[in-house]
């Protein structure tokens, strides 16, 4: 597994890391045995970043990483995120989502309005009394008195501007809480205001196949800055895989409209498919080409999954004939996906 450094910090990074969010959270979730197998055989295998949030699971995420690297604290690279919240109708529900897995298959027909809901009730506390809060309630979790990277999930790109919740990481880095801060972006305009903020190491972007907007200005311009970039969604929360049953991206689209022109353009990409490489590898291959990318956070719920992710590294590389055809693609499915934005 190669290292890449993280922007202009003395974190040096796993090429591919691994996405924590489904660990511990979700109607379709397994065992905390299974979550906490797939980070130590990750962990065996090379990679050394892994990814979280501490509203991932309601901080079950968090706890995972926290009792599978008990003890082993210096081998690995934390990075968490604060500033999401629910109100507390859904906060309730999703407390209750263990009583209802054994319901999971017949609710898989209402996923789509269950998550509108779930999105609603989502709220952001940016106020530095609550990061401070926050912050700690992950390290105790994490079972450290350090994060390696805190970032800021989603903000709104005003509060960035006006300060004090940055202001509130560089107070936290001062006491020796967090090594490095950075923010996790919605979107291009968001990550544009990030990269503005002095004292940012890294941004977290959305990058893959299917979701190229990044491309011709924020990697160019976090190069630029020797700013770290962290790419989540390399496979297109799952269309870019061979998991057609059930995958995250069912749960984000706006309606089956938006469903069905995503599918038909991830199929679009199937000619990177070959006996040496899955779709899901291609894709994790395609967004580590770019130079400006310093680690890719595929998930992985279960081992084989993780088999998958792992797979990558022996999988060939993008050739620049593909590269070329992936161009001519991407511009058709920028038009085909312009009339229906996805919410990432």
């Amino acid at each position: 597994m190669d290292r890449r450094r993280l922007g202009n910090t003395k974190l040096y990074v796993s090429e591919i890391g691994l996405g924590c969010q489904s660990l511990g959270g979700g109607l379709y979730y397994r065992s905390d045995r299974e979550a906490i197998n797939v980070l130590r055989n990750a962990a065996d295998a090379g990679i050394n970043f892994f990814d979280t949030a501490d509203h991932y699971g309601l901080g079950l995420s968090e706890s995972l990483i926290g009792k599978a690297f008990r003890g082993k604290r210096n081998a690995i690279i934390l990075s968490t995120k604060v500033g999401t919240t629910y109100s507390a109708l859904a906060a309730t529900a999703l407390r209750a989502r263990p009583l209802l897995r054994p319901l999971s298959r017949p609710l898989r027909a209402f996923k789509l309005p269950l998550h509108r809901v779930r999105a609603r009730q989502r709220r952001y506390d940016l106020r530095p009394a609550y990061l401070m809060r926050a912050v700690d309630n992950c390290l105790r979790r994490l079972r450290t008195d350090c994060v390696d990277l805190l970032m800021l999930h989603k903000p709104p790109p005003a509060e960035l501007e006006r300060g004090e919740c940055v202001d509130a990481l560089a107070k936290m880095h001062s006491a020796g809480k967090i090594r490095y801060y950075g923010v996790s972006c919605d979107g291009v305009e968001d990550a544009r205001v990030a990269l503005r903020i002095p004292g940012i190491a890294a941004i977290q972007i959305t990058l893959s196949l299917l979701d190229q907007a990044a491309v011709p200005e924020i990697l160019p311009l976090a190069e630029q800055l020797n700013c770290g970039v962290i790419a989540r969604n390399p496979r297109g929360q799952g269309h870019l895989t061979s998991e057609f049953d059930d995958i995250m991206a069912e749960t984000y689209v706006q309606d089956s409209a938006e469903a069905a022109l995503r599918r038909e353009a991830a199929a679009c990409f199937s000619f990177l498919i070959n006996e040496r490489r899955t779709m899901a590898q291609a894709a994790i291959k395609f967004v580590q080409q770019f130079g400006a990318v310093s680690v890719v956070v595929p998930r992985a719920v279960n081992l084989e999954q993780l088999s998958d992710v792992l797979g990558t590294l022996r999988a060939p590389a993008i050739s620049a004939e593909e590269m070329a055809r992936i161009v001519s693609i991407s511009e058709d499915t920028r038009a085909m996906l312009k009339s229906h934005p996805y919410r990432k």
